[in-house]
C-alpha cells in the first residue's frame, strides 16, 4: 500500500563527520511525471519512492521482468532487453499481453530472428501450465512474496478461490498475516487488476493449486 506525497520531500542522513545532511529527490517519476508515492509503513529514513501509476512504462517493464524471471514464471528470455523492446513498440502493456505475441511479430523485433522468437515464444506457451503460487508471486502484490504465494496455494484449491475470499478470513488461516490478508484483498479490489487476473485465467494460464 502507498500514500501520495506534497509537493517535495527529503531525507535526512548523518555524513561520516556526523553532520546532518538533507537529501532531496524528485517529487515526480522521470518518465511518466506521476507524483511519486511512498510505501504507507515505510520509515522515514528508509523510504521506497514509487510511482503508483499503473500505465507507467516503468512500471509495466518492471512488472514484466518480474513475471519473466526464473523465480516467477520462467519465461527464458523476457529480460530487461526484450521487455524494453516490447513494451517501446507498443506490442505489450501488461502481463496477460504476452500470451497474445505472434512468432511473426517477435521475429520482426530488432536482434531477433526466427529462432530466437521461436524460443521465447515456446517458453510463454509453456510459463502457461506454471504453478499457481507462481502466477500469484509474479502479480507482484506487495508483501506476496514467492513463499507468502505458496503459503496461501496451500490454503486454496484455486486462485479464484483465494481471490473470492476475505480479509478477515484470510487472518484466520495458518500463517498469513494481517499484512498479507491486507495487500492481497487491497490489490484484488482493483478493478484493473481483478480484469488482469480473468484475462490471464482466459488465455489458459494456470489457476489450479497442487494440494498437498
Amino acid at each position: 500500500m502507498i500514500k501520495l506525497l506534497g509537493k517535495m520531500f527529503g531525507q535526512v542522513f548523518r555524513n561520516q563527520q556526523g553532520a546532518r545532511v538533507v537529501v532531496h529527490a524528485s517529487e515526480t517519476c522521470a518518465e511518466c511525471g506521476s507524483l511519486l508515492a511512498q510505501a504507507a509503513d515505510a520509515k522515514p529514513l528508509n523510504a521506497l519512492w514509487l510511482c503508483p501509476n499503473p500505465d507507467c512504462p516503468a512500471q509495466v517493464r518492471r512488472g514484466l521482468v518480474h513475471w519473466c524471471s526464473p523465480a516467477a514464471m520462467d519465461i527464458a528470455g523476457g529480460d530487461e532487453k526484450l521487455v524494453a523492446l516490447l513494451v517501446g513498440r507498443g506490442l505489450v502493456r501488461d502481463v496477460a499481453e504476452l500470451y497474445r505475441l505472434r512468432v511473426k511479430e517477435l521475429a520482426a523485433l530488432p536482434g531477433l530472428n526466427q529462432d530466437s522468437a521461436q524460443k521465447f515464444f515456446d517458453a510463454i506457451t509453456a510459463s502457461m501450465k506454471r504453478e499457481a503460487w507462481r502466477v500469484l508471486f509474479g502479480l507482484g502484490i506487495p508483501s506476496i512474496g514467492a513463499v507468502e504465494a505458496q503459503l496461501f496455494c496451500r490454503h486454496f484449491a484455486t486462485l479464484d478461490a483465494l481471490f473470492a475470499t476475505g480479509r478477515e478470513r484470510l487472518m484466520k488461516l495458518t500463517g498469513v498475516t494481517k499484512i498479507m490478508a491486507g495487500s492481497l484483498t487491497h490489490w484484488h479490489g482493483d478493478p484493473v487488476n481483478r480484469k488482469l487476473v480473468r484475462r490471464l485465467e482466459k488465455m489458459g494460464v494456470n489457476f489450479k493449486c497442487a494440494q498437498e
